[in-house]
């Protein structure tokens, strides 16, 4: 026997998998939720292959491969947890990488279609994010003259780069 009558029957019971998905706590809302699907699928098509070759009682078959697939997606889940836990950001050594300030980074960023007043309200706005209400201090403006001019910003960034 081979995988392709494994495969046609975990399509004919993908409902099984979307359970197994739902016991595991997998919920479609999660970003790799299809690619868990699709490992459950694989799953599924050797385990059956596997449990005909062995001549047993088919009828048993869906008992069975509900616990094999709970049990290897909660281990693939473990693993990716063990996995990420091992290689988070927190024990990186950012001293390695070198600093990037936000002027360099905005050094070869064309801002020309922007005035002298734009452009500083687009650094101290977007770039070092600091509230409209304090720049009406810093500018001696209303925060409503500043949301014009921020929304005019965006509007001439997005005609530029669109």
């Amino acid at each position: 026997m081979d995988l392709t009558t494994g495969f046609a029957k975990a399509i004919e019971n993908e409902q099984l998998i979307h359970g197994v998905m739902k016991r595991v706590h997998i919920y479609q809302m999660n970003d790799n939720y299809q690619d868990y699907v699709q490992e459950a699928m694989i799953i599924y098509a050797k385990a059956y292959v596997d449990y005909l070759a062995e001549e047993r009682d088919v009828e048993k078959f869906n008992v069975y491969i509900f616990q094999k697939l709970v049990w290897r997606m909660t281990d693939l889940l473990r693993s990716e947890k063990k996995f990420f836990d091992i290689h988070s950001l927190e024990v990186f050594d950012f001293e390695r990488v070198e600093q990037v300030t936000s002027e360099d980074f905005f050094e070869d960023f064309d801002l020309d279609c922007l005035t002298d007043f734009e452009r500083g309200l687009f650094f101290d706005c977007f770039i070092q994010q600091i509230p409209l209400s304090k720049l009406a201090d810093k500018y001696e403006c209303s925060d409503r003259n500043l949301r014009y001019h921020r929304d005019n910003i965006k509007a001439k960034l997005r005609k530029r780069f669109s």
